[in-house]
């Protein structure tokens, strides 16, 4: 207790070492012959208000300056006067503006977002994409903060927050799913963290049901019929999709990234293989030229085609597929220019198509006919889980592998 005077503020001692004994004064105050000193709390018969609410306080203080000192010693962190000052207004939430981010996540986001450049995630920088992405995630809890007329804490995250931050992406935003779940998955990472540097945040976040919600996308994919009949189609006479249509194999016969397909030059190729280190995940990919992209090198003695921006690379191709005739109607999801938000039907497939169709394709075409690690080597997918999305075989087609393999044993024991 502080002085003699009654009423009187408590005051929180922590002594961790014989030399370190360390005090400050808690905006507490009670009547001092309502202290029990032996026990450290109020006295159970006192009259002080709020008694409970208090000695829980007290308690819960304790094991966070506990917690604090053993992971901070760890990490051979100052421990001081000042550092267990900052530790009690951080629990009771008075903070400087400097010291926000203590207290406030969206404050935290912004000091992550800021030292995202210098941070590692599995070993590797983060890169400046990623860093765009962690971006959009904050302004839309920013925004989502403004309609609520809240400011998020960390004890806010809970499961009605997750309920309510959905319902407003979906509602307000009209965010699709696998977007929600992309913002979802961030703030789960993001909790992960501030949990690691030793601040309290609410556990709910780690319950099954604080989960980033998901569909399976309807992304297309050409079968090698497709890709055979565009190869062979003639469009000589015009310059601009007799260019984008062979970009468009390219990127069809090696499954990379359109970011990377437009990079490769003829230093990539060396011994009819192309050779590159993809711009998303830094991975040095090694890819066997397929015949079509000897063919192109062929006819055009030598040079590859020269890169267009992907926004045209996306709707040139669209144009060749439907002069080619690749116009069934199939179940997908297309950007609706109005609403600037991807909407599920039945479209055209020439519609449906776009640079990710080159990546879906080389994966789905060649699955089952290779072992998932020589098809995951070239792509760059670092687990089977993550591969095995990119895979859009339908069940149809599955039972004809399946029949070909049957009728291929059949034959060869009929020899």
């Amino acid at each position: 207790m502080k002085g003699t005077n009654s009423p009187t503020k408590i005051i929180c001692r922590f002594k961790p070492t014989q030399t370190n004994d360390f005090t400050y004064t808690l905006d507490i105050a009670i009547n001092r012959n309502d202290w029990n000193t032996q026990q450290q709390q109020v006295k159970q018969k006192a009259n002080t208000t709020n008694k409970d609410l208090i000695n829980s306080k007290l308690k819960e203080l304790e094991g966070v300056i506990l917690d604090k000192w053993v992971n901070d010693s760890l990490h051979k962190k100052n421990i001081s006067k000042n550092w267990l000052k900052d530790i009690i207004n951080t629990f009771f939430g008075k903070a400087t503006n400097e010291e926000q981010y203590k207290i406030y996540f969206v404050d935290w986001i912004s000091k992550f977002i800021e030292e995202a450049p210098k941070r590692l995630h599995k070993g590797k920088s983060i890169s400046f994409k990623t860093i765009q992405q962690y971006a959009v995630t904050q302004k839309k809890l920013i925004d989502f903060e403004n309609l609520s007329n809240i400011k998020i804490r960390f004890e806010n995250i809970d499961l009605n927050f997750h309920r309510d931050f959905i319902h407003y992406c979906k509602e307000v935003e009209k965010l699709g799913d696998n977007s929600i779940g992309g913002h979802i998955k961030n703030i789960k990472m993001w909790c992960k963290n501030i949990e690691l540097e030793g601040y309290k945040i609410n556990q709910q976040y780690k319950h099954t049901s604080f989960a980033a919600v998901q569909n399976e996308t309807n992304d297309t994919y050409l079968k090698e019929a497709e890709i055979n009949k565009i190869f062979e189609f003639d469009l000589k006479d015009n310059v601009r999709l007799s260019n984008t249509k062979d970009l468009f194999i390219i990127g069809l016969r090696t499954g990379l990234r359109v970011s990377d397909f437009m990079r490769v030059g003829v230093l990539n190729i060396k011994d009819e293989k192309i050779s590159i280190e993809t711009m998303k995940t830094k991975q040095k990919v090694v890819i066997p030229m397929h015949p079509q992209i000897k063919q192109i090198l062929e006819n055009r003695n030598g040079v590859l085609p020269h890169a267009i921006s992907p926004q045209k690379f996306n709707d040139y191709i669209k144009e060749i597929c439907a002069l080619v005739g690749i116009n069934e109607q199939i179940e997908g999801a297309k950007m609706n220019p109005e609403t600037k938000r991807k909407e599920s039907g039945y479209f055209p497939k020439c519609e449906l198509i776009t640079s990710h169709t080159c990546r879906r394709s080389f994966a789905t075409n060649l699955y089952s006919k290779l072992p998932n690690k020589v098809i995951m080597a070239i792509t760059g997918h670092t687990t089977e889980t993550q591969f095995l999305k990119y895979i859009k075989t339908t069940n149809d087609e599955f039972a004809e592998i399946l029949g070909d393999l049957w009728n291929s044993e059949h034959n060869i024991n009929s020899n």
